[in-house]
């Protein structure tokens, strides 16, 4: 059955969203919060994501730039804003659509329809993957392998590790991985950040010390190293 996550602060719209969409057919979760989303998110794996924008602590857009580093394809935003800038930063985020509330519900079944039919027809896969055959990383399935072992990895390492196999090759700079990983409202997190990254050294490095995979690129960022069939294991010095 198809899973729709509902984000919205608003328990009015949370329980006609769901009651309709039930009708419909449609497994549907709700959460009153950003983070609460971001947690069922992670729990659930939605196909859908029906977003609210305007919302406390975490407004829609944080939200949905970390759902996007948890594999979360598809993501409609709502909103009672009547502003196009509001639209324009949606959907130039990557927003599958821009819904103004109140919710005509039938638009709202349309437009799910249309959406899951664009990407049937697209053939899309939403899986981003990252394999190198020794290191497979399932952004979609939120797996990783290491050597045919699964590593587990707890949200915070998997949201860093996500944002790194997204830009696989290129240097992500301290101020982006923190922002992307804890949220633009902690912007002191850079003894974080280096304890993550030295969390996932530990997971998956052969000799942590001297890293294959997760490289720094000193005083600007760090570099996930792009996968090269077959891996070569290091020897030790």
């Amino acid at each position: 059955m198809t899973k729709i996550l509902v984000i919205d602060d608003d328990v009015a719209v949370q329980q006609l969203l769901q009651i309709y969409l039930e009708t419909q057919g449609f497994s549907v979760t709700t959460a009153k919060s950003g983070r609460a989303g971001l947690e069922l998110a992670w729990e659930l794996a939605p196909d859908l994501v029906l977003l609210d924008l305007m919302m406390p602590v975490m407004d829609g857009f944080e939200t949905y730039r970390r759902l996007r580093d948890f594999g979360v394809s598809s993501v409609i935003i709502m909103s009672h804003r009547q502003d196009e800038k509001s639209a324009v930063k949606a959907l130039e985020m990557g927003a599958d659509d821009y819904l103004r509330k109140p919710i005509n519900l039938d638009i709202l079944q349309a437009k799910i329809q249309m959406l899951f039919r664009r990407k049937l027809l697209q053939g899309e896969q939403a899986t981003s993957v990252y394999n190198d055959g020794h290191l497979m990383i399932d952004l979609d399935a939120r797996t990783v392998i290491l050597g045919g072992e699964p590593i587990k990895l707890t949200p915070t390492e998997f949201r860093l590790l996500s944002v790194l196999v997204r830009r696989v090759g290129r240097v992500v700079t301290h101020e982006e991985l923190i922002k992307e990983v804890w949220g633009a409202d902690k912007k002191s997190a850079l003894g974080s950040l280096k304890l993550y990254v030295h969390y996932l050294r530990q997971k998956l490095e052969e000799y942590p010390r001297d890293p294959y995979y997760l490289l720094a690129e000193w005083g600007i960022g760090y570099r996930l190293k792009e996968p090269s069939m077959m891996h070569e294991g290091k020897t030790a010095a």
